[in-house]
């Protein structure tokens, strides 16, 4: 009962701002890294911020603002020119993240405020239900938690038992981007723009809300109050205003005695009246036997038994509007299960949970296919995988191939704000990479270990795909282990291409059934060409 009590507990604004300072990046690791690690922190605090999270968004967003205005400054490559500019479109997020921060702070001290309240409350009942009997004792813990506690309690689905669904939400999702897409295609974007839409006006939707809901909890709290010190008086009287809402006076009104009187029958009662319609309406005349039918109401659906009359349609029924119109077929309403998240698939080696990914199985040969010159040529390549959130789920959607330097063991990404441009204007996370080994067999190099790392300390789903077209197996999907994979690979300050580490276990499958990794044919992807000559060709955006 007690771990209970603690898992229902809020944080505080103190204890959220001590998690969020809570954190260290090597300035060893290149800033186009650091880069994309506050874009993340930024865009997860989004999805929060759209769920009503609030502390969650909080501490993502705080990060993101003491990496972006405290830590960034001591990169060495943010102190040249060009870590300036590569630095700029994450720099314009700032505002709008101060002023979420601004935003969701009283709301996080209401909520520990309303906590501890409730815990006081709650602490009280123990105390009295300690001293009664055991058949007297008050079950306290059903008085309610705020109301952002309780989604956690809410049912959480199996992705292989509801998979099905699963698609079907990520489909829809993809739809709705699709046509927010070509909605805004072709316009320039503003930073603020971009924010507005990406939580999609959530403080438009909440401020209003949270203070209305504040107002009638006051108000049902100052009116429980009362009813509590009416019922200690023995005085109290219940009455009701013209809302229909139950009041509670305390003002005792003695009773009084009135004079006996007959008891009066109104001739216009309502069986009376029934009857003097009955007897006057003239009777039908009863059709022959064989002819007989029962009228078009008693067939109707809407009748359980045809021993139950349908109601005699008067002159307000035939003259009531008809109902509106079912919305059309092609229409699509979520479905029942649209608000209810998906489990963890999985957990790192440390107990921390994994969502599930779900990677369209056919997007790693349409990646063969755009790397298929390279492959040729015995050179690497590499392509970013992105998508987005859908109720706790990773759903890749979108294969970006970006500007790289590339060679027979390396591809190195180049133009990085092209990439973190694209994401930011399409509301995309980075959920892993993919990269290809012409003539080395599937496994993660060294090299390949260094650069996974910086994806997965921004996501800890994150996953590398390794493809190696003329060896078998083929290809591999792979994050490093946590411990000792990440840690170790993060300390590690070796300069050369590939060395070797002083630790196994460096790296795992993830792949189902003992992984968070799931592949299907049913989902839409598309193919993003950032490089010169692609960007604005024919095959710059292709879907498949």
């Amino acid at each position: 009962m007690t771990s209970m009590r603690q898992a229902s507990r809020p944080k505080s604004i103190q204890e959220i701002t001590t998690e969020a300072e809570d954190f260290t990046l090597n300035i060893s690791i290149p800033l186009k890294v650091w880069l994309r690690t506050a874009q993340m922190l930024c865009q997860r605090g989004d999805m929060h911020l759209r769920k009503g999270e609030w502390p969650q968004a909080y501490i993502l967003y705080l990060r993101y603002a003491i990496l972006i205005t405290e830590r960034l400054k001591k990169h060495p490559e943010y102190k040249t020119p060009a870590g300036r500019v590569a630095a700029k479109p994450i720099l314009a997020q700032l505002p709008a993240v101060f002023d979420s921060l601004d935003r969701m702070k009283p709301l996080i001290e209401r909520e520990y405020k309303q906590w501890e309240v409730e815990e006081a409350r709650r602490e009280s009942i123990r105390q009295q239900a300690a001293e009664a009997s055991a058949q007297q004792e008050q079950p306290f813990e059903q008085y309610g938690l705020p109301r952002q506690r309780r989604r956690q309690h809410e049912e959480q689905l199996d992705l292989e038992t509801h998979r099905d669904l699963a698609v079907e939400l990520a489909q829809r999702e993809m739809r709705r981007r699709e046509r927010e897409r070509e909605q805004f295609g072709g316009s320039v974007v503003s930073a603020d723009q971009r924010y507005n839409r990406r939580v999609a006006g959530i403080w438009d939707q909440w401020t209003v809300g949270i203070s209305e809901e504040q107002a009638r909890e006051d108000d049902l709290f100052r009116r429980q109050m009362e009813s509590a010190r009416a019922k200690l008086d023995g005085r109290e009287t219940v009455e009701e205003d013209s809302h229909g809402t139950t009041q509670h006076s305390t003002n005792y009104s003695y009773p009084t005695i009135s004079q006996p009187q007959a008891v009066q029958y109104e001739p216009s009662s309502f069986h009376q009246r029934i009857e003097s319609a009955v007897s006057s309406a003239p009777a039908p005349a009863r059709p022959p036997k064989h002819e007989f039918q029962y009228p078009p109401a008693y067939q109707s659906d809407r009748f359980a038994s045809p021993l139950v009359p349908p109601p005699l349609p008067n002159k307000e029924t035939l003259d009531s509007p008809q109902p509106p119109a079912l919305p059309p077929k092609d229409r699509e309403a979520p479905p029942p299960t649209a608000q209810k998240s998906f489990r963890p698939a999985a957990y790192l080696e440390n107990g921390e949970p994994l969502r599930s990914i779900i990677l369209p199985r056919q997007l790693r040969h349409r990646f063969l296919d755009v790397a298929e010159k390279n492959t040729r040529q015995g050179l690497e390549m590499c392509g970013m995988l992105c998508g987005t959130d859908v109720n706790n789920v990773l759903v890749v959607s979108c294969l970006i191939v970006p500007e790289q330097k590339c060679t027979s063991d390396t591809c190195e990404t180049e133009n990085e704000n092209a990439l973190l441009e694209y994401c930011m204007t399409e509301d995309l996370l980075m959920i892993g990479w993919i990269h290809t080994h012409p003539t080395q067999t599937c496994f993660m190099s060294s090299r390949d270990l260094h650069t996974h790392a910086g994806y997965q300390i921004m996501l800890p789903e994150s996953i590398a795909i390794v493809c190696s077209p003329t060896k078998q197996p083929d290809h591999g999907i792979f994050r490093l282990t946590n411990p000792p994979g990440l840690p170790h690979i993060l300390n590690c300050e070796q300069q050369a291409t590939f060395h070797q580490h002083s630790v196994d276990n460096l790296y795992t499958s993830v792949e189902r059934p003992h992984g968070h990794v799931v592949q299907d044919d049913r989902l839409s992807f598309t193919v993003i060409d950032l490089r010169p000559g692609f960007r604005d060709g024919p095959g710059a955006r292709r879907t498949f």
